[in-house]
């Protein structure tokens, strides 16, 4: 991740749309499977808020690994940290919790 020549690596359209699917997709998918098992109330709402917490460093390191993707992936977690904290603070409030 250090030695990329640029910070967003992957290109600004893919890594926003990267970023939307992570953070915007993620806990819709969560909210719609989580209902679907029957999860209500606060295990619902918590189940939501992890759905848009930031990856880890793992998947880069596959990535990196395997070579699928690496730039994505690191663009992903570098900015993925970055924007994950104000975004669970909404999702924080709009929820209620």
């Amino acid at each position: 991740m250090a030695l990329q020549p640029k910070i967003i690596a992957c290109g600004n359209s893919v890594a926003t749309f990267a970023m939307a699917v992570r953070f915007l997709t993620g806990p819709a998918v969560m909210a719609v499977a989580s209902i679907i098992v029957g999860l209500r109330g606060t295990l619902l709402h918590v189940a939501i808020v992890q759905a848009a917490l930031p990856q880890g460093i793992v998947p880069f390191v596959f990535a990196k690994e395997y070579n699928v993707h690496p730039a994505i992936l690191s663009t992903a977690v570098i900015f993925g940290m970055l924007i994950a904290l104000p975004i669970t603070l909404v999702y924080y409030i709009l929820l209620g919790l």
